[in-house]
């Protein structure tokens, strides 16, 4: 398969993957609304949802590893989740939701790790292909996605999600299927002490905790900010814009990032992205009106390609290639554990205080983030002059 036809064909698979996840995360707060849950409950299913990823990612990750293929672990998991999303249509009572909830994630929660650890493979063999351009394309999906679902729910109700999730879903795995790449290099098996030394290594370690604090603020937000359009007075029709800006608006880092990252190093780059993610939920913290959260929200397009792109760049740069897979799943997990965090400790706070009060704190998670980045660029520069050290 020519570079042009790949491109394409994994262009349109990220398009109709965020297009599916489009269908379900954003308007999740509002079918638990609908179902009549408290504030309470609506933080444990989101915990539920979060902890789920924490678990079955590396688990995805080191079965792809090790028994199976990025490919096939992308097939399975589409195909899975394209099933299980009924279980939102016919769940009424609260445990049966984090059954359902469980259910779906544990094959949803991986797929963009894999799909990600695809691409990067098939990039180490066509240099021409860019991550971020090809990234792009699932903003543009889920922004033409959540704009579209947010009119189809007012008139239709949920569970019109729901069904085109599973349509979109299944045509996924149809789109990996055409694909027709192989991996021309002797494929490396891992064990345990290969997972053992990744999570020992230092770098690793240490990164993946910052992405655990950033989460708990990106999580957070991605749960609760149907709420804070709520509280400043706008409804269910506002969050399909809303998810549309945010998405749309990620494109252009998306396009340009390889440039950035290589001028400016990755750890800087994801620095000044969690600077800006501090100084957008200090905003949201103030806003009176739904209307400017909406304008804040514009901030995405610079805050979460930068945090992101940095991020699995630097991650591809500092893991073994026979870790590629483990190390993004491990990625996710760390993002739902953050996630995890913030979902259950914002939906008992929210018992208790504003959502307002809310962004400040969250605001002040990404600066204990950037603190984490800072010292591992002085553990970077010590491993440097290490190096130099023992040239000499």
């Amino acid at each position: 398969m020519n570079n042009n036809i790949l491109s394409l064909k994994l262009k349109i698979l990220y398009i109709v993957e965020f297009g599916a996840i489009a269908c379900f995360s954003p308007f999740l707060t509002y079918y638990f609304q609908l179902r009549g849950l408290s504030y309470t409950q609506i933080g444990i299913a989101y915990a539920v949802s979060s902890i789920t990823g924490v678990i079955t990612q590396p688990i995805w990750g080191v079965i792809t590893d090790k028994y199976l293929n990025k490919r096939t672990t992308m097939i399975i998991t589409m195909v899975l989740s394209s099933v299980s999303i009924y279980n939102f249509v016919f769940a009424k009572n609260f445990y049966y939701i984090l059954f359902s909830i469980a259910l779906l994630l544990s094959f949803q929660s991986s797929l963009i790790s894999v799909s990600d650890a695809y691409t990067y493979e098939i990039m180490d063999h066509h240099r021409e292909i860019q991550y971020g351009r090809i990234r792009l394309m699932g903003s543009l999906g889920f922004a033409i996605i959540a704009l579209f679902l947010g009119i189809l729910i007012k008139y239709f109700g949920i569970n019109s999600a729901f069904f085109l999730y599973s349509i979109i879903m299944f045509t996924g795995a149809m789109i990996v299927c055409s694909i027709d790449y192989k991996d021309k290099t002797t494929p490396q098996k891992i064990d345990l002490a290969d997972i053992t030394s990744l999570i020992k290594d230092r770098k690793f370690f240490v990164f993946i905790v910052a992405i655990v604090f950033a989460n708990i603020a990106n999580g957070s937000n991605g749960s609760y900010i149907s709420l804070l359009i709520q509280e400043t007075g706008g409804d269910v029709s506002q969050l399909g814009l809303l998810w549309f800006i945010l998405a749309i608006s990620e494109l252009p880092i998306f396009f340009f990032g390889k440039n950035l990252l290589k001028k400016h190093g990755e750890l800087n780059v994801f620095i000044v992205g969690m600077l800006l993610f501090t100084l957008r939920y200090f905003l949201d913290s103030i806003c009176t009106s739904y209307v400017y959260v909406i304008m804040i929200q514009v901030m995405q397009g610079i805050t979460f390609p930068l945090f992101f792109m940095a991020a699995l760049e630097y991650l591809n740069i500092i893991t073994p290639r026979k870790m590629k897979t483990s190390s993004m799943t491990f990625f996710g997990a760390a993002c739902g554990l953050g996630a995890f965090i913030g979902n259950i400790g914002c939906g008992l706070l929210l018992e208790h205080i504003s959502i307002f009060a809310i962004y400040r704190i969250i605001s002040l998670m990404c600066l204990i983030c950037i603190g984490f980045v800072v010292v591992l660029k002085k553990v970077n520069a010590d491993h440097l002059i290490k190096n130099a050290e023992n040239w000499n």
